[in-house]
């Protein structure tokens, strides 16, 4: 009894052990491929994430560019019309204020000082429409600079990006002595036991 248990137990080890033993597959060779350039793939990964990062940015960047640019080329022209608003309704105050003196009553005094106080509320919308013109002109030039920053940083990455999945399929390559094409068509060759 004690041999026929030994010959089970033996049967059986021998059994789990055959069984246990990775089978040489295309999938179990790409299995451990991977495993083995697990470096290589994060670092080419995270170039193509930095590139797709830094292609955001540029666009980005570039969206907020147009739209300061914009902002500048609206504030100009308000800044010009508020300046030629401005300088009408100056004309006209100064204009109105010399016929002051010739008022002839009260009633006629009342009359000009109240197209006097239209002007110089016009007068008022005009340098309030300046003060809003540079404002804008201000917000446009700080969108200019933030898109400009931003293309900037989204240039950098796609760069760095770009390098950095370089450099993975160039170690890579050298690993394994052939390019990504070359590993990726390998045909499983067939096992003769």
């Amino acid at each position: 009894m004690n041999k026929v248990l030994r010959s089970l137990i033996v049967v059986g080890v021998v059994g789990i052990t055959g069984c246990a033993t990775p089978q040489n597959t295309f999938a179990s060779k790409v299995k451990a491929e991977s495993e083995k350039h697990l470096d290589v793939s994060q670092q080419w990964e995270q170039g193509q994430k930095d590139v797709k990062k830094g292609e955001t940015l540029l666009a980005d960047g570039r969206k907020a560019i147009s739209k300061g640019n914009a902002q500048i080329r609206e504030g100009e022209k308000l800044m010009t019309l508020a300046r030629t608003n401005a300088q009408k309704q100056r004309e006209a105050f100064q204009a109105m204020a010399s016929s002051l003196t010739g008022a002839q009553n009260g009633k006629r005094a009342a009359d000009l000082v109240e197209r006097l106080d239209d002007i110089a509320d016009a007068w008022e919308d005009a340098d309030e429409m300046y003060v809003d013109a540079k404002d804008l002109i201000e917000d446009g030039n700080t969108n200019v600079a933030e898109g400009q920053s931003e293309t900037e940083q989204g240039q950098a990455l796609v760069t760095s990006g770009k390098t950095r999945m370089q450099q993975a399929e160039s170690t890579y390559q050298q690993r394994t002595g052939q390019g990504l094409v070359e590993q990726m068509h390998l045909e499983e060759k067939p096992n003769n036991f």
